[in-house]
């Protein structure tokens, strides 16, 4: 099912087409697929989906007033609690825990706004792993490698490849350090990491108390914009920023090992933006690799995870993906002052940038560094461990330093142009990723 990209509102304006047949149409091209019946949906609820739509359909036939997300699909993915779902985070470690008793505060925000939910979408194991890779369920590959080999990028995998195969007009999933961006990047479609605590958490199951947020993929920016105005449940302030666009490019992109078909598509989209009149300009980030570079030296994600997890490691290990419980085991080897020192550091990190960055609306850089491998070029653990660092190498700077962060597709490549914005000026971010959207559409 192809999306219309000026279908922006869901069905508050006049249905130019039937959501019940788009959505059968999307269904039959999900069950004509030779695939593990979970590697993108956990869970499912196609009928009560359809028949949802059709209320929406019936509704806007009457020209009454609907509500801003009515007749829009949505997925959830399995770290969100669901009402009536069991909330496995795609591990067999919980797949048996009792399902969920009422649905997460976004999940039932969403509803309340009209958007009907379709499915559970897989994912990495609890989360942790930018490749989507899940050796329980499946591991879902983009829809842009016709040999279909490629991976969907993790660990929101389940929940891009619905969107990008327009089963579902959105998706919420979270963002620990690229999460949302990085499979949205791999499959062609919009990746959106708020600011911290922009949208509610509550029923969110966390990797990292202090990285994770919740993230949107969808079709376009104006579907996250709108998404986002449900999900803040505010109404939206004007943008602030100058007349002009000013971006910074940082120059550590120099220095980082970008595959040969990445670099030239990024360095379109910078002349074109540059053509289009938008300031782009190199610049010293220094704050973005200290930021990196603390969390790992504090071993923040790692003591964080195993905190969460550490009774139910000391009874059920081997109910663990191996790649995913060892890491997490090692959280409990990180000294408590390591930790407590990375907090303390990345907090002035975070004012360094605010002064680096003063004078621009944000930074653009690749989303990802490499093109989506194959999935069997990951059989080997030295392998994946390096290009799963590999993949979220320059998303996690959004997540250390806490900024809006925006994946906008590049023309039809499994890769992404990334902008990222100033912390708490999301509106400001969605508005110059709309007038940059379509100069990156066009390669």
């Amino acid at each position: 099912m192809k999306h219309d990209p000026q279908d922006k509102s869901g069905l508050g304006s006049a249905m130019a087409c039937n959501r019940v047949e788009k959505l059968d149409l999307a269904l039959s091209d999900y069950a004509a697929r030779d695939w593990n019946a979970r590697e993108v949906f956990l869970n499912r609820r196609f009928e009560a989906a359809r028949t949802e739509l059709g209320h929406w359909q019936a509704l806007s036939e009457t020209n009454r007033e609907l509500p801003p997300l009515a007749g829009l699909t949505m997925t959830v993915k399995a770290c969100f609690d669901t009402e009536g779902w069991v909330t496995s985070c795609g591990s067999k470690a919980l797949q048996e825990a009792a399902p969920a008793s009422a649905s997460a505060a976004l999940v039932r925000r969403l509803r309340m706004g009209g958007a009907t939910l379709l499915a559970q979408t897989n994912m990495t194991e609890f989360a942790y792993g930018a490749l989507g890779v899940n050796t329980h369920f499946g591991t879902p590959r983009t829809p842009l490698d016709p040999a279909g080999e490629a991976i969907a990028g993790g660990s929101s995998s389940g929940a891009a490849v619905a969107v990008a195969r327009g089963y579902s007009d959105f998706a919420i999933c979270s963002d620990t350090s690229g999460s949302a961006r990085i499979p949205a990047a791999f499959c062609g479609v919009v990746g959106f990491k708020p600011s911290r605590g922009r949208y509610e958490t509550d029923g969110m199951h966390w990797l990292s108390t202090s990285f994770d947020v919740p993230g949107i993929i969808s079709t376009s920016v104006a579907h996250c914009r709108l998404i986002d105005d449900v999900a803040t449940g505010i109404p939206a302030r004007k943008p602030r920023r100058s007349k002009q666009i000013r971006l910074a490019v940082p120059r550590l992109l120099s220095e980082t090992a970008l595959d040969n078909t990445v670099e030239d598509l990024f360095g379109a989209c910078r002349s074109a933006l540059e053509a289009a009149g938008i300031v782009v300009q190199d610049i010293e980030l220094p704050s973005l690799i200290e930021s990196a570079r603390i969390a790992v030296d504090g071993g923040m994600i790692g003591a964080e995870a195993y905190a969460l997890h550490r009774e139910r490691l000391a009874v059920d290990f081997d109910s663990y993906d191996p790649l995913v419980g060892t890491r997490i085991q090692k959280g409990r080897e990180n000294p408590a002052y390591l930790y407590v020192n990375a907090l303390n550091a990345l907090a002035a990190c975070r004012e360094q940038f605010d002064a680096e960055i003063e004078g621009f609306d944000g930074f653009i850089l690749p989303t990802v560094p490499m093109l989506p491998p194959a999935l069997a070029t990951l059989a080997d653990e030295e392998t994946y461990l390096a290009l799963n660092r590999r993949a979220f190498s320059l998303t996690e700077f959004a997540n250390r330093l806490d900024l809006p962060s925006i994946s906008l597709p590049i023309g039809k490549h499994p890769a992404g142009l990334m902008l990222t914005g100033l912390r708490g000026e999301d509106e400001t971010l969605l508005a110059i990723a709309e007038v940059l959207e379509p100069l990156a559409a066009k390669f």
